[in-house]
């Protein structure tokens, strides 16, 4: 076996001397610079994109803030318009019931009135109706002593 054999030990170990040189030579000057760079490119890409998140996070939190803000205030006017146009119907509504209750009781004190003077006329009416009917039974009766004047004298006394 020639790896046992004493007498190749020395051109082993030079050439594993000289395959490690060029090994340690290319990995120093070659492979390990590119990784290294390739390492620092992506730290700098990440930490770009952390920074740009971390803007876009702060920017949106901005939005966020002034849209609640927004609808908060939009909130409050909408409130107050609504409690000013309540007030607005309210008072309308009050209003037009006082118009309609002063108009109703116009309306019933003309109608009462008018029902008055009915009354009256009617009254009046009945009672001339009556003293026509007395002073024909009277004279169907056959009394020529009693005038109509007399009985509406009688008629006006008795009504007093």
């Amino acid at each position: 076996m020639p790896q046992l054999d004493f007498s190749m030990y020395a051109s082993q170990a030079l050439w594993m001397i000289v395959f490690f040189c060029l090994l340690w030579f290319s990995l120093s000057v070659f492979i390990t610079p590119r990784i290294a760079q390739i390492h620092e490119w992506r730290k700098r890409k990440i930490y770009e994109y952390l920074r740009k998140a971390e803007h876009a996070n702060r920017k949106a939190r901005s939005t966020l803030q002034k849209y609640e803000n927004a609808i908060d205030i939009a909130n409050k006017k909408a409130k107050e318009e609504m409690e000013i146009k309540q007030q607005e119907i309210q008072s309308y509504i009050n209003e037009a019931e006082a118009q309609s209750a002063a108009k109703l009781n116009q309306q019933m004190a003309s109608s009462e009135f008018l029902l008055a003077k009915e009354k009256q006329e009617t009254l009046l009416q009945i009672e001339q109706i009556s003293e026509n009917v007395a002073f024909e039974i009277i004279k169907r009766l056959g009394l020529k002593q009693i005038s109509e004047h007399d009985v509406k004298q009688t008629a006006k006394e008795e009504n007093v």
